[in-house]
């Protein structure tokens, strides 16, 4: 939990395809945080920053992509990540080109959809997945962690359409 229990961190990541290929970063073997695994692309927003727009940059500075339609497909609230809270807003995009520009020291890799249940992927990636590339209204995700990246729990909490309004509407 951080000190101020009330503060977030916010960041973006995005999952980009191209025709049935999927984009994705490894993080370093030697790294603090999901070593060795796979996720989206995304970063911190920047002070005075909307989120959309850090995803964007995001994807420019780390793949070299420019992607201006991204579509909010999730949101996910993380407490006890590194001993922080985090409020991820994950991106869909689609690109036309499967050339990338990595930044430096950062590996970038198109793969096959019906091959990412062979990869490590950060844990809640193959979960998060489905509702990322399917259209509909965005999911939003509870997770918790031991102060570390070894998650506790993950909790799914869909947007249902049955569900009352408080105002009885």
């Amino acid at each position: 939990m951080p000190a101020d229990p009330h503060r977030a961190r916010l960041v973006t990541l995005c999952f980009v395809r191209h025709g049935d290929e999927l984009l994705l970063l490894r993080h370093p073997a030697s790294g603090r945080r999901f070593p060795g695994q796979w996720n989206g692309v995304g970063g911190h927003v920047e002070p005075g920053e909307d989120v959309r727009a850090a995803a964007r940059r995001e994807l420019r500075e780390e793949a070299g992509l420019d992607l201006p339609d991204l579509q909010l497909r999730a949101v996910i609230h993380e407490t006890g990540l590194m001993g922080e809270a985090w409020v991820v807003f994950v991106f869909r995009g689609e690109s036309a080109t499967r050339s990338l520009h990595p930044a430096p020291g950062h590996e970038l890799a198109w793969h096959r959809r019906d091959a990412l249940g062979r990869l490590p992927l950060v844990h809640d990636v193959a979960m998060l997945l489905p509702h990322v590339l399917a259209e509909g209204d965005p999911v939003f995700l509870l997770e918790s962690y031991d102060g570390g990246d070894r998650p506790l729990a993950v909790r799914l909490d869909p947007p249902a359409a049955s569900d009352a309004r408080e105002d009885g509407r």
